[in-house]
């Protein structure tokens, strides 16, 4: 008899956005944790584990409540005393609003996975490129509970810390291998420039100047019948977390570049085009995610 717990696809919370992640597809997962890792073996990176909060002071700095301040999911608590709890406590039986006199701490929920490694390398003087690999669950209020469009979910991110000429070579190299990777698995991959979220309001004209530029590109693919979204990403930041941070390379301020990848959109895009039981895939698909070691 089921379960009904599923096999292959995430399981829906009633909260949009959040869902439960049964085994089979935690074991696509794992396949694109060993896909990814394969790419990356061509260079010594750095492995972080981060944690699902950060500094609040940190984001502040790094410029992302400025630009989006309605996607950022921040902690609150309770300061008072005993016995200012004991008053509100009643409420919450009753159904009151218990969290009326909470406050907003030091924290709040990690937007994206890379902001920790910059803080990290705070006064860093490099002399050569700082390579960082990193995982994270990730927080962003999303307002829409499209297929893919995760209000929870998790990034991982190849980060590079470097001179302009090393980011911008180094990130054109990654974005030519992840768009071959894609191919390979199957999936009908498109690249497109879009807006970078490390800098800035959305303004048009901020916008098109940031396309002009080509600070960012996704790549995009189906991940349900009828939607397509990004599933991956390659970011030059410039000079924006050296200067933020105090990072230098070569005697100037450090420029950063990552490759950002949406495990959960990714699992999805590939059990819509090979089915839920990955041990059925195609064996060329299998041997693009790192051999298919993984389960």
């Amino acid at each position: 008899m089921s379960s009904g717990l599923g096999a292959g696809l995430p399981l829906d919370t009633g909260v949009p956005g959040v869902f439960l992640s049964p085994p089979g597809f935690e074991r696509v997962i794992g396949l694109l944790r060993d896909g990814v890792a394969a790419l990356a073996a061509d260079e010594p990176f750095h492995r972080l584990v981060i944690p699902p909060v950060i500094s609040r002071k940190t984001i502040e700095r790094a410029g992302y409540v400025a630009a989006f301040p309605n996607l950022l999911g921040t902690v609150h608590g309770y300061g008072g005393t005993p016995n200012g709890w004991a008053r509100l406590k009643p409420l919450v039986e009753q159904g009151g609003e218990w969290y009326a006199q909470q406050q907003i701490g030091d924290l709040v929920l990690l937007p994206a996975a890379c902001y920790p490694v910059y803080a990290a390398l705070e006064g860093s003087s490099l002399d050569e490129p700082a390579k960082v690999t990193v995982e994270a669950s990730c927080f962003r209020q999303e307002a829409t509970s499209e297929p893919g469009r995760m209000r929870s979910f998790r990034m991982l991110e190849l980060v590079t810390v470097a001179t302009d000429e090393h980011c911008l070579k180094w990130r054109a190299a990654r974005l030519e291998q992840v768009e071959g990777w894609f191919t390979d698995l199957g999936l009908a991959v498109s690249v497109e420039v879009a807006d970078d979220p490390f800098f800035g309001p959305g303004r048009k004209v901020y916008q098109a100047a940031q396309r002009m530029q080509e600070l960012k590109w996704e790549l995009k693919v189906p991940v349900a019948d009828g939607t397509v979204q990004a599933v991956a990403s390659a970011n030059y930041h410039k000079e924006h977390f050296g200067e933020t941070f105090g990072i230098t390379a070569g005697g100037e301020p450090a420029n950063t570049s990552c490759v950002a990848f949406g495990l959960e959109r990714l699992a999805m895009a590939l059990i819509a085009r090979h089915g839920e039981d990955s041990t059925r895939w195609p064996a060329d698909v299998l041997a693009a995610l790192g051999g298919g070691r993984n389960g």
